[in-house]
């Protein structure tokens, strides 16, 4: 396993999302088919709100959907299964109200009871197998990825409809489990994005009341007819109980801002707001989101291809990766993955969808794959290792990523990666769009708005997109080009990644992880899976490198039991075909002991002796069982494995666990071993079988040695388990020679005769990459830490260039972008592209006059380091490369802004200026604390923050809080040259993000006599007193929105590009840096602008000119530096008095968290009348932060 084996003791079901639903096709062009990968999906909010987003006014499906949905809980895929088939059947629309009750209840009434158990008992019929399954009504789009997963979501169908043929005294038992496992705690309030300061305490209300009453309402009781358990509740992994996870709020999935902002036409205040309102609004946007759904799967029957297709497998989300990536790679269905941890069964894709003669293929490789916050469960490294190979080469293809835990978005994410993002990027091949970018068009207001009101936030919720490194500039062809560093500088900056990797093993980061939740999500086979990436990414002289590796791991001392697992790192190298060392060959461990050496006893009956092998422990049960409680008290401990001698111990913590029986075959080298899982798991009465691989050289010349079982021990376990375990923490402990617990294996248990090892290690260990026509160099810094330079060769062939460089002429460099420039030699010019940002200004050259070709070198320009601003021409919303057209249909793809259709964003009410307090707090978190402290004038010596100026502008003027009449357009303009005019007919709530976008249309300065005639008819209106403002900037600034415009433009375009358009035919994005020149392409111009005419009827003459664009603000990251002290003045100063309340929870002392025992058991602050204490203590320790917040309620 790619991850390391957890003990999981107290564990929660999560049926219902506790995020916002996403677009998840909202970077793919929009003709471009979306293969979708979710993992860790989930409820199916994103399934139905992506296919939402796609349906364009009549036109039902506009591109094809097939998603793969993988999640380790079978009772969730189980449940979205029940969903999509409610769907799918007639009179989806009139059921609505059942289907919400079925899906997020808790109790349910006599209707919605008998459709669910109905469809549980239709889904049964369906499911005895996949062929039965494939012929029935929703085969055709609901396709199962294994025959376990079906044979798994049977199971529990089968467990839902038993729940109605039970005898009464079971039905009495299965009601009184049911309702002790619903049990309240608090509340979420992450769903209203930018106008959550107004939402807070209505989620807690509704947080309150839907624990108490298992049901959404306003009205805190539940009708006496809501009485029947809902079954899909009460069967997970955690076992047939209710075991739902305290946060869970139905109200978390949707997007709350649609009921909090002033809608137009009424211009209500938030304040104003009731907890029935938002649940209306909750409801009407899930059906909206089926209804979309049940079009679709009706527009499509089982002869005809499906345009919407689900896939579901049940499984572990790492494993499911690399099965897909073996499965593309050798074309077989059978790969040598776990389907889970705990689990003996490899994974089998269905060869229907899978197999080589299959008509239709299931997709092997993704231009979406969404992993959820799996990265706060198995690491972000681990995920970024198996998403490399199976995420498609295109421009478009994007990996979204979710970080939900930490205790500041600054430390949660850099901590994981275990390195510099340019470090890993180039290593592993993925990089974050924002990170590149130094903006993101997504807030996180809430996260720093709980952060700035409570000092001291449980969650922080970071979604970021991570693209292919390099896919800004260059064509698919070219997005792996070969990277080349020293083997010293490769093998140093590897050896840094090792050690991060490692904290609990460091003594100095032990320490640190006292205060955190200390959670191990690598081992050393992680590591030599991130080799397994970087190894085939590199032209370095890869053994050169591996033994400096090899010695720089073997000689530390940093990691406290370093060495302990040195044996475990080269036995897994070995495996996976990275590296082997030389003393791994029994041939040369017969040679260092010569006539000393010695076998064990049992190896007695061996012929060969392999260079790795296979052990097993059997643990009986008796043993384990008394251990239970202690292991399930401690969280989630590490388990690995020890063989250890009278002065040697040697730690594996690649290990396999099961519940299960051994049945051994055979003896000697011949020896198999055949498990036999136990199906009730840790409740049944079978042993614990372990299994793990370790080098043959570790049983040599030492006769007495023992197999244990133990706990990793980091400070937590540590704490937890000493006093029970004792020092080392072990929980089984048996001799080598015991042939009833251990047995010693030329294979794993269960391996077919053609061990799948084989294939891995071929898979995995696969040839480097060859120097290509473009090779970068980079020279990292002193400690391997960061990159310094890049140095790249550039061919000329252009016979004018040719000639310039025979006639001695010296080359220029123009900076294109902060990751291209222009190589000017006479009056031509050739661009080049680099992976990260580069700074042109600092440019070296080596000429090769006679071979014809310039190697340059560029410094790295470094965006980490927020001291620094960036240079200017150094920022730039980009847009890709033209897509293939033969293959794809010739797209426009964008690089760092995300596509969003307006027409579905919900424009809000300016004419309630009270209502729109929200507005400033949002915009201005566009700027970093670094960035406030920058002296403001017309230029900054940042282009990009002279540009978030430009915008801060524009926003506080369209929504009216910066003047008392929004003006009728903006003149963007350098010194007094309008270079492009924009008129904002709405703003709207960009929902997916969390922000505010404005519906504007563009129309830039051209000298066509048509525009010009057009502007004179209506410049009357455009000049008069304030109608116009102007927005000056430099010469940088200008450039960077010429670069804005034209994505702005492309990424709300309903429009197709023509086969004519002028970016295809000038092969020029943009067209132009002219200020008297249009930039963007004719082709959207006039579409759709009856909607500009509509809101200005004065200025209709500008309609066939002007072109739709979606004008985003530019938010700073704070997971790369501080953002939250923007908030705190607005706070103090702009703050509704809502703002006391939203932090108060009924029952709950707002300062320790402590519930109260009973009504009126606790303090209430006596002035604003809310917020609860239980002691006096507690609120004189509280008052530093919540005077700020503390308002005296209105007479």
């Amino acid at each position: 396993m790619a991850h390391p084996v957890l003990w999981r003791g107290k564990t929660f079901f999560y049926p219902i999302g506790n995020t916002p639903a996403v677009c998840l096709t909202q970077d793919l062009c929009p003709t471009e088919k979306a293969d979708i990968l979710l993992l860790g999906c989930g409820d199916p909010r994103h399934i139905l709100y992506t296919v939402y987003t796609n349906n364009t006014g009549s036109q039902v499906a506009s591109r094809q959907l097939d998603f793969t949905c993988c999640d380790l809980e079978s009772a969730v895929i189980a449940r979205n299964t029940i969903l999509f088939t409610l769907l799918a059947d007639d009179g989806a629309e009139q059921n609505a109200p059942q289907i919400w009750n079925i899906f997020f209840h808790f109790y349910l009434d006599k209707a919605s009871h008998d459709l669910l158990i109905s469809q549980c008992r239709k889904l049964v019929q369906l499911s005895r197998s996949l062929d039965s399954w494939n012929n029935g009504p929703y085969g055709h789009f609901l396709h199962m990825c294994t025959g376990d997963t079906l044979a798994e979501l049977r199971r529990l169908w089968q467990l839902y409809v038993k729940t109605t043929t039970c005898s009464p005294s079971e039905a009495k038992a299965f009601q009184s489990a049911y309702a002790a496992g619903c049990q309240s705690f608090q509340g979420e309030g992450r769903a209203p994005g930018p106008l959550s300061m107004y939402a807070l305490k209505i989620a807690g209300n509704h947080y309150n009341i839907y624990w108490e009453t298992g049901i959404c309402s306003a009205v805190p009781k539940r009708p006496s007819e809501v009485s029947y358990p809902n079954a899909t509740l009460a069967y997970s992994m955690v076992g047939d109980k209710f075991a739902v996870h305290y946060g869970t709020d139905p109200l978390a999935c949707f997007h709350l801002a649609e009921a909090f902002a002033p809608a137009v036409g009424i211009a209500r205040h938030p304040e104003k707001v009731t907890l029935k309102d938002v649940i209306s609004v909750c409801k009407t946007q899930f059906s909206r989101w089926c209804t979309s759904v049940s079009k679709v799967l009706r527009s499509q029957g089982p002869s005809s291809p499906s345009p919407f297709i689900i896939r579901c497998f049940v499984g572990d989300a790492l494993s499911l990766c690399q099965a897909l990536d073996y499965s593309h790679i050798t074309k077989s269905t059978s790969t040598p993955f776990p389907l889970a941890p705990w689990k003996t069964a490899c994974i089998t894709l269905n060869p229907s969808a899978y197999g080589t003669g299959t008509q239709s293929l299931a997709p092997t490789m993704f231009n979406v794959i969404d992993t959820s916050n799996l990265l706060d469960h198995v690491g972000v490294l681990n995920i970024l290792v198996v998403i490399f190979p199976i995420l498609q080469r295109t421009p478009s293809a994007t990996l979204y990523t979710e970080g939900l835990f930490g205790t500041s978005p600054g430390d949660t994410l850099p901590h994981q990666l275990c390195g510099d993002f340019a470090i890993i990027g180039l290593l592993l091949g993925l990089i974050p769009v924002s990170f590149v970018s130094q903006f993101t068009n997504r807030s996180n207001m809430y996260e720093l708005f709980a952060q700035a009101t409570d000092g001291n936030p449980n969650q922080n919720h970071e979604r970021l997109s991570w693209k292919l490194l390099g896919c800004a500039q260059k064509p698919p062809t070219d997005l792996d080009c070969a990277i080349n560093i020293t083997p010293e500088q490769l093998a140093g900056v590897l050896f840094n990644i090792y050690l991060n990797m490692s904290p609990h093993e460091s003594l100095v980061q032990r320490l640190a992880m006292v205060k955190h939740s200390g959670i191990v999500h690598y081992h050393r086979r992680s590591f030599v899976d991130m080799l397994g990436v970087i190894k085939r990414r590199m032209i370095t002289d890869w053994d050169s490198t591996m033994n400096m590796l090899h010695d720089k791991i073997r000689n530390d001392r940093t990691l406290l039991t370093g060495i302990n697992f040195y044996q475990d790192l080269c036995c897994q190298m070995h495996l996976l075909g990275i590296f082997t060392v030389e003393w791994m060959s029994p041939h040369k461990v017969q040679e260092v002991y010569g006539s000393r050496f010695e076998w064990p006893i049992v190896f007695r009956d061996w012929k060969t002796f392999p260079q790795t092998v296979c052990v097993v422990l059997v643990i009986p049960r008796v043993r384990i069982q008394p251990l239970l409680p202690a292991l399930d008290e401690a969280g989630t401990p590490v388990l690995q494995c020890d063989i250890r001698g009278g002065t040697t111990s040697n730690a594996f913590s690649c290990i396999n666990t099961v519940f299960g029986t051994v049945k051994i075959s055979g003896k000697g080298d011949s020896k198999t071993a055949a498990i036999e899982e136990d199906p009730t798991r840790r409740y049944g009465t079978s042993p614990l079988v372990v299994w793990f691989w370790t080098p043959s050289f570790v049983f040599s010349n030492k006769i007495q040695l023992s197999v244990v079982l133990s706990v990793l021990p980091t400070p937590a376990a540590c704490n937890s388990l000493t006093m029970k375990l004792g020092l080392g923490l072990p929980l089984f402990s048996a001799d080598i020679r015991d042939e009833q617990l251990v047995h010693i294996l030329r294979q794993r248990p269960n391996a077919v005769p053609e061990c799948p090892e084989e294939k891995s290690m071929q898979i995995s260990g696969r040839s480097m990459k060859t120097p290509g026509p473009v090779t970068t160099f980079v020279t990292l810094d002193k400690e391997c830490k960061k990159p310094l330079s890049f140095t790249t060769r550039v061919d000329i062939i252009e016979p004018d260039m040719k000639a310039s460089m025979t006639s001695g002429a010296t080359p220029t460099v123009d900076q294109v972008s902060m990751h291209s420039i222009a190589i000017v030699l006479g009056d031509k010019s050739l661009q080049s592209h680099f992976l990260l940002p580069i700074d042109a200004k600092k440019a070296r050259f080596r000429i090769a006059r006679k071979s014809f070709y310039i190697e340059v070198c560029f410094l790295y320009l470094s965006v980490t380091n927020t001291h620094v601003c960036l240079p200017t021409g150094h920022f730039a919303p980009e847009t890709c490369s033209w897509r293939n057209r033969r293959r794809h249909g010739g797209d426009l793809a964008l690089w760092n802004m995300h596509r969003v259709n307006l027409d579905q964003c919900m424009p809000f009410s300016i004419a309630n200026r009270k209502a729109l307090d929200w507005v400033n707090p949002h915009i201005y978190l566009m700027l970093s604390d670094r960035e406030r402290r920058i002296p403001h004038g017309l230029m900054t010596g940042s282009t990009l923050l002279d540009v978030k100026y430009t915008i801060h502008s524009m926003f506080r003027h369209a929504s009216g809080t910066a003047s008392d009449k929004p003006p009728l357009c903006y003149a963007l303009q350098e010194g007094r040259k309008i270079f492009a005019m924009l008129y904002i007919t709405d703003l709207r709530l960009d929902v997916g993000s969390h922000a505010i976008v404005a519906d504007a249309w563009v129309m830039p300065s051209s000298p066509s006599s048509a525009k010009v005639k057009a502007f004179n008819k209506v410049s009357g209106h455009v000049m008069f007193g304030s109608n116009m403002k102007q927005l000056g900037m430099g010469a940088e600034e200008r450039k960077a929105w010429v670069h804005l415009l034209v994505a702005a433009t492309e990424r709300c375009r309903t429009w197709e590009h023509k086969t004519n358009c002028e970016y295809r035919v000038q092969g020029a994005i943009p067209l132009t840096f002219d200020p008297e020149e249009n930039p963007i392409c004719s082709c959207g111009a006039g579409v759709g602008a009856e909607a500009f005419a509509k809101k200005y009827p004065m200025l209709r003459p500008l309609a066939p000119h002007v072109t739709r664009a979606a004008i985003s603000p530019l938010f700073a990251l704070s997971y790369m530096e501080k953002v939250v002290g923007s908030l705190e003045d607005i706070i103090a100063s702009n703050t509704p008095s809502t703002l006391a309340s939203a932090v108060a929870v009924r029952h709950v002392c707002a300062a320790c968290g402590q519930e109260g025992s009973g009504s009126g058991s606790l303090l209430i602050c006596s002035r604003c009348k809310v917020v609860r204490y239980c002691s006096a203590d507690c609120q004189r320790n509280d008052w530093k932060g919540h005077k700020k917040r503390c308002v005296a309620p209105s007479s």
